[in-house]
């Protein structure tokens, strides 16, 4: 049979494509073979090393959790630690469900076992600790018996973390074994599609034969150079027949290759590039002058989201900033194109760029890009960063896909450097925290013992914080623990403010309230000696009671939680107020006090009263304690300096300078004795006590009364202190509510002036005959103060806690009113008081708060609760006769 060229090309080409088809199928099988194998290990293998560290960090979470427990009965703690144990189990199921290998599987088992006799382990230590209360027998069981199962995990999952290392590894080198062998079969089906195309070629035509050869020269060169797979060439042919095809067909294929291989190099690349970095700018700079030339773009912009009130996102780099005008340098969610992503989560894509939008410049010119894309960064549901790239080309689908998947590392990467930042952040505030209530300690440890077991349980605290922190690093994943750990930090400073105002103000109470009444001596049996004992216990307890208010008001003012009030005040009034304040101490130390205003000042200024005394008060104080002989003088009058930018356009600035003949200060020490816990003279054979608070909280309260305080002092001269304010009008500050003022100012601590203060006169006989019922945990409190109110003829009965307090005065329904001490065992004073008004008989009935506890938020919980009125501990009695007597006027 005679074969035509025709039937020998069909014949030809079809031995050829289906040789090829065959080759096709083979590589496209082990490729897929690749794939599935690259995506197990990514899938699985990373999904258990990432539960692995997780289960690590909550293993510990749950031992600090716990061990925080029984050191401060915080029922946060166990809600922290209950949380970590669930999310432990599920941590656990999650990776057993993922771990195939027997080993892997048997280790994960392990892990469950130990949660689980973890669990029951606490679980009997926080029965024991409440059926007990014994917080030694408590450690005790916790060292023994729950802390060696805790310090069991990490071994555990070092192991898995371990073993997992080594399966991937295995892996790969399956997977490369693969590769290899698919480049044989490549080289074996290449070279002899070879054979057969050469034999093809010696009978078709020239025509053929040469683009066969093409073929064949690219084949062999992608199966025998070493970097032909990075290159991927193209094969170039100009007959329109199967060659082509077979040709085009090659050409996807190894255009496919080349983006894949592109793209996992890009990813792995950007993924190794994060290490080390510490700051959330580094880490913007470097990721947008990497990402932005890999995918041929020319301009690019990173976004990050700030802020706790209004969040934003800023601009913190950029890749070719010229120095041009971006437009907004941060956006709120929607706004704009950046926000309006940012609130939709989805990426914008820009095309049509107008000319006069943004120019792209470099040495030899300038041009408007042809494409941006703006990607939103997401992390667990919330969009941290925005990324917005501009190019004079448009964007092809695999620079997106690269885009989209460097995104969602940086997002992760993000969450971790703000989390490590913020530790950073609290380990700073924590460490200054601790000096200065080392330095406060020992102020107080000659006046109360309790302070120092305070000050060594914080130590132990911040260097168990210390520890875990170090661990965190150690570890590399910082996510949300962080944020939790910075709330835990946050509340255990307030809380230890707080329990520290309790602790010593509630012996306080007892101690003023009968050194007063011993002091007064209404019956006539002590002798004066006696008198004069009682009256310097008084003032003693009064000088430690300022002093503690001094340390509250400090770190009132240093955590931004103290507030001003601002009203009407006449100086008229704030030189009366001096003199009645220091006039008869001048005159017990042989000094003379001077007190004058200039003529051309206004009667009054806008500002806070209450702030602006205690500053006055502060200087005259430390004025007095530093001058043995001379004089005093305070002089209000203007000042003709500029005091601060902000204020610059204020005409008038008051000065009130008060002025000295003491030990005067030295140039050096004129700027060290503003900051806390400074005076001075430090030394230990220092003539004059005190703590050097006065002058750094004055200083503070200038500031946030938009003022400033200098100093002008020569040794042995004496010294002048001058505080500047500026004159506001009145609709220049936000005025106040005078409802909101009165109920600021009966909620604040009581000072020396309170009693003076008091919306009545005095009338025993208001007192006489009224029935009051006290409830307090503290008989010392019960016994002082139920001595005071029977010698003005008033009934008292009494309850040692919230639930006898209420059958009491169920006992008792005639009481008039009622003392309600908030810190109590088994049912507090909120609970009570929330009882109380729901009886329909007593809904009425004033009940007046008192806790040594002085937060603001103490004394709004007070009220919240259904409290008429607050005092604070310790009780000045005058004061508390005085709030009684308008209650019972009421």
């Amino acid at each position: 049979m005679r074969f035509t060229i025709s039937k020998k090309l069909i014949i030809g080409f079809l031995i050829v494509a289906l040789f090829f088809g065959a080759t096709s199928g083979i590589f496209y099988y082990n490729l897929s073979k690749v794939n599935n194998s690259y995506s197990d290990l990514i899938n699985r293998r990373v999904n258990i090393l990432n539960n692995a560290k997780d289960i690590q960090i909550l293993a510990h979470q749950q031992t600090s959790s716990l061990r925080g427990y029984l050191l401060t009965e915080s029922p946060e703690f166990i809600t922290e630690l209950q949380n970590a144990n669930a999310e432990m189990n599920m941590l656990i199921n999650k990776t057993s469900s993922l771990a195939i290998e027997p080993e892997s599987k048997a280790t994960v088992l392990k892990l469950g076992e130990l949660n689980q006799n973890f669990n029951n382990k606490y679980e009997g230590l926080l029965m024991m600790f409440e059926e007990n209360a014994s917080k030694q027998a408590a450690s005790e069981y916790f060292k023994t018996d729950v802390l060696p199962i805790g310090t069991q995990f990490s071994p555990l999952t070092k192991y898995l973390t371990e073993r997992q290392q080594q399966l991937m590894n295995e892996s790969r080198v399956e997977n490369t074994e693969h590769v290899k062998q698919m480049k044989k079969m490549t080289i074996f089906f290449s070279v002899l599609a070879l054979l057969l195309n050469i034999l093809i070629g010696l009978i078709i035509s020239k025509n053929i034969t040469n683009n066969l050869t093409k073929i064949t020269r690219v084949i062999k060169r992608l199966t025998t150079e070493s970097n032909a797979v990075k290159q991927l060439p193209q094969i170039e042919v100009k007959s329109r027949d199967e060659i082509q095809d077979i040709a085009m067909a090659f050409n996807n294929m190894t255009q496919s290759l080349k983006e894949k291989s592109w793209l996992e190099t890009s990813i792995a690349e950007m993924a190794t590039m994060y290490q080390g970095i510490h700051d959330l700018q580094t880490l913007g700079q470097q990721f947008i002058n990497k990402i932005t030339p890999m995918i041929g773009a020319n301009y690019g912009v990173f976004y990050a989201r700030q802020g706790t009130v209004e969040q934003r996102f800023y601009t913190i780099a950029a890749y070719a900033f010229n120095g041009q005008e971006m437009g907004a340098s941060s956006f709120r969610f929607g706004e704009g194109i950046v926000g309006q992503a940012a609130l939709e989560k989805r990426t914008i894509h820009l095309t049509d760029i107008p000319e006069n939008y943004i120019k792209i410049a470099s040495g030899v010119g300038e041009a408007a890009p042809a494409s941006i894309i703006v990607i939103p960064v997401e992390f667990e549901g919330e969009i941290t960063v925005v990324i917005e790239i501009a190019s004079f080309k448009k964007f092809t689908a695999i620079q997106e896909t690269l885009l989209q998947q460097v995104a969602n590392q940086i997002g992760i990467t993000v969450k971790s450097v703000n989390g490590r930042m913020q530790v950073e952040t609290l380990l700073i505030e924590s460490k200054a925290l601790t000096e200065e209530l080392q330095s406060q300690s020992e102020e107080l440890q000659l006046q109360h013992e309790e302070l120092i077991s305070m000050n060594e349980k914080l130590e132990e605290q911040y260097k168990r914080l210390e520890q875990k922190t170090n661990d965190l690093n150690n570890t590399k994943i910082e996510l949300e623990e962080k944020a939790l750990q910075l709330e835990l930090n946050s509340k255990y400073k307030s809380e230890f403010l707080a329990n520290m105002s309790h602790e010593l103000r509630s012996p306080l109470n007892s101690l003023l309230i009968l050194a007063h009444l011993l002091t007064e001596n209404k019956e006539g049996n002590l002798t004066d000696q006696q008198v004069i004992f009682a009256d310097t216990i008084y003032k003693s307890g009064n000088e430690l009671l300022q002093l503690i208010n001094e340390v509250l008001d400090l770190s009132k003012i240093e955590s931004g939680k103290i507030d001003i009030f601002p009203n009407k005040v006449n100086l008229r009034d704030v030189c009366l107020f001096a003199e009645r304040q220091f006039l008869q101490l001048a005159n017990q130390k042989g000094l003379k006090l001077s007190i004058s205003i200039e003529d051309n000042l206004p009667e009054s200024i806008w500002t806070d009263q209450q702030r602006l005394q205690q500053v006055i008060r502060n200087l005259l104080s430390n004025a007095f304690k530093f001058t043995d002989k001379g004089e005093i003088t305070m002089h209000i009058h203007k000042a003709k300096i500029d005091i601060h930018p902000a204020i610059h356009t204020i005409k008038t600035i008051l000065a009130f300078s008060i002025k000295d003949t003491g030990i005067g200060i030295s140039k050096e020490k004129q700027s060290l004795i503003f900051q806390a816990f400074q005076q001075g003279d430090g030394t230990t054979s220092r003539k004059y006590g005190g703590t050097g608070l006065g002058l750094s909280i004055s200083r503070e309260i200038a500031h946030l009364l938009g003022g400033s305080i200098d100093v002008e002092s020569v040794p042995e001269k004496g010294s002048t202190f001058t505080l500047y304010l500026p004159v506001f009008e009145k609709n220049s500050l936000k005025e106040t509510d005078p409802h909101r003022l009165e109920a600021a100012t009966s909620l604040e601590i009581v000072d020396e002036n309170k009693e003076q203060d008091i919306t009545l006169q005095k009338e025993d006989s208001l007192l006489n005959g009224k029935k009051i019922l006290i409830v307090d945990d503290d008989m010392r409190n019960i016994f002082a103060i139920t001595t005071a109110l029977e010698s003005k003829q008033m009934t008292v009965v009494f309850a040692e806690n919230g639930k006898n307090g209420i059958n009491v005065l169920r006992q008792n329904p005639d009481v008039d009113i009622i003392l309600m001490d908030i810190m109590m065992p088994e049912m507090d004073g909120y609970e009570t008081i929330r009882t109380i008004r729901k009886m329909p008989e007593f809904e009425d009935l004033p009940i007046i708060a008192l806790t040594a506890k002085a937060m603001k938020i103490d004394k709004d919980k007070c009220i919240e609760a259904g409290a008429s009125d607050y005092i604070s501990k310790p009780i000045f009695l005058d004061q508390l006769l005085s709030l009684i007597q308008v209650w019972l006027y009421r």
